[in-house]
């Protein structure tokens, strides 16, 4: 069985750089077998209801501005595939969880497209894309554990930010981390991997600093869609290094 991710995607310089969280997202996908299929749910598609990017050959979003030219340039030609996505509806429909298709939306935004080119830069393997319904925690993670099926063959990566406090960032880097965002990475992570999964349900009135890390949830929210497709609902953190003082660079793994 594949596993579910939860991947803190960072800010789209990371294409420029090379460091430690590009060498450890270079190596990530030879820590488990090939998928069939990839499905990323990204804080960067937040919707009212649940949609399915429905497209054979989705381009890609460059959601970002002021940012150097050459970022503007990359390119990630993953197709689709219109026969999983109807699987995927089929699946969650089997469940009373209702999702739309979406045929106007464009393509995958950097939520997607920048991990997996660091991840299987030959885009040789099918991605969907659902949406982020702003919905309530338990209902993302009730679509979590109806997506469990998939990961005989598919990939699930929830793409977010564990921190994400892009008012309070240091953009030359600090030599200590900021106590808030320690202090709550530490928290979630601690609850993840000893598997509390009703507190981490409740960490809006649980978790240290939520409002400093997060003054809105949407980098957040994709992480309980991962905890729900797993059964244990116990997750590993595999990587965590702090940039710009406050942003978490984490990844979690969901095993089985």
């Amino acid at each position: 069985m594949l596993p579910s991710l939860y991947i803190s995607h960072g800010s789209p310089y990371l294409m420029l750089m090379k460091n430690e969280t590009t060498k450890f997202l270079e190596e990530l996908s030879s820590k488990f077998e090939k998928p069939k299929f990839i499905l990323v749910i990204s804080a960067h598609w937040v919707t009212n209801n649940l949609k399915i990017l429905y497209k054979q050959n989705p381009s890609l979003i460059y959601d970002f501005y002021n940012f150097p030219k050459e970022l503007y340039e990359l390119t990630y030609d993953a197709a689709g595939s219109l026969e999983m996505s109807d699987k995927i509806i089929e699946l969650l429909n089997s469940h009373n969880i209702e999702i739309e298709k979406d045929i106007s939306r464009n393509g995958f935004d950097h939520g997607v497209w920048l991990p997996l080119r660091f991840m299987y830069p030959k885009a040789e393997i099918p991605v969907i894309q659902l949406s982020l319904p702003y919905t309530n925690v338990s209902d993302l993670y009730n679509i979590g554990n109806a997506l469990q099926g998939l990961r005989e063959d598919t990939l699930i990566i929830a793409s977010g930010a564990m921190t994400h406090n892009l008012r309070d960032i240091s953009w030359e880097e600090p030599k200590e981390i900021k106590r808030y965002a320690k202090d709550f990475r530490d928290w979630m992570v601690e609850k993840l991997e000893n598997g509390k999964y009703r507190q981490l349900l409740n960490f809006s009135q649980e978790a240290p600093f939520v409002q400093h890390n997060h003054p809105t949830l949407e980098h957040l929210l994709p992480l309980f869609i991962a905890l729900g497709s797993s059964k244990s609902k116990i997750g590993k953190s595999l990587h965590n290094v702090f940039m710009y003082g406050n942003q978490s660079m984490d990844t979690i793994i969901f095993k089985e």
